[in-house]
């Protein structure tokens, strides 16, 4: 397993008083640390079907960091057909949570986001800040009923793009109408759309079909971010070392390095692939 300690360089604080000179500042003035960046988890406890509490949270974190991650956006489920925690809330849940991160000097940062279960509606509730992008970024992780049909799925994409902002379409690998129709790398086309797989998926933690969906989006170059969509401690934790020395071995260091930290960073970055 890959495991990256973060190292810090002085001259440069963030908001977090952290001290760095070296790299890429993202949109809060963080500058770069070595580490993967995990842009889909459920880590923000009592939320959704992620962590169920602070402890869970930490253990969660723990293993994060021992897999080599070191930034994490808090993707809790949103839907506007149901209850769901306010921008408001998932912020000051995290400032919560990066405290108790802090204070048990896991080296783990923390940003805010959101995974949007998509209808008709939610770009401008986007525009209007009642839903959150990808840590305060263009970019939005947005995702569709596995059995979508394919035009719902384009015209939805199509309509978050139109509104300006960046479609990430979480877990491309579970849709039925894209993958087993071959209508991946048309999608993109159509829409402008980016791709994340779920590393279990990739390393046949999530069972053949996924694995064999996955392996193909990569293999055609069409993905363009691998998270862990961690929601627990064990059977869906953080995980991510497997994936890398996976990706390392068959797609080389340049490879592994864009889809777990090059990519990811311009998401934080704000800036365009």
């Amino acid at each position: 397993m890959n495991t990256i300690g973060i190292q810090r360089k002085e001259g440069y604080t963030d908001i977090h008083g952290s001290a760095d000179i070296h790299g890429s500042a993202d949109i809060h003035g963080f500058v770069d640390i070595h580490g993967f960046i995990d842009i889909h988890t459920h880590i923000l406890p009592g939320v959704d079907d992620g962590a169920e509490s602070m402890m869970q949270s930490i253990r969660m974190a723990r293993i994060a960091a021992m897999e080599g991650i070191s930034r994490i956006i808090l993707t809790p489920h949103q839907r506007v057909d149901r209850r769901c925690v306010s921008p408001e809330g998932i912020v000051r849940r995290m400032k919560l949570l990066q405290e108790e991160i802090d204070r048990q000097k896991i080296p783990i940062r923390l940003y805010p986001g959101s995974e949007l279960f998509y209808r008709h509606g939610i770009e401008e509730l986007l525009a209007a800040g009642k839903l959150m992008t990808l840590a305060g970024s263009s970019y939005c992780l947005v995702e569709f009923f596995p059995e979508e049909n394919y035009a719902y799925i384009r015209d939805g994409l199509n309509r978050l793009s139109a509104f300006g902002f960046r479609p990430i379409l979480a877990h491309a690998e579970r849709y039925e109408r894209i993958n087993e129709e071959d209508h991946a790398a048309e999608l993109k086309r159509q829409t402008g759309c980016l791709y994340q797989v779920n590393a279990g998926a990739l390393t046949g933690e999530n069972g053949f079909t996924w694995k064999s969906r996955s392996r193909k989006l990569l293999k055609n170059g069409l993905v363009d971010f691998i998270a862990t969509d961690a929601h627990n401690e064990k059977e869906r934790g953080p995980r991510i070392g497997r994936c890398a020395d996976w990706l390392e071995k068959r797609l080389g260091e340049a490879e592994r390095k864009r889809l777990l930290t090059g990519n990811p960073a311009a998401v934080l970055a704000d800036r365009e692939l």
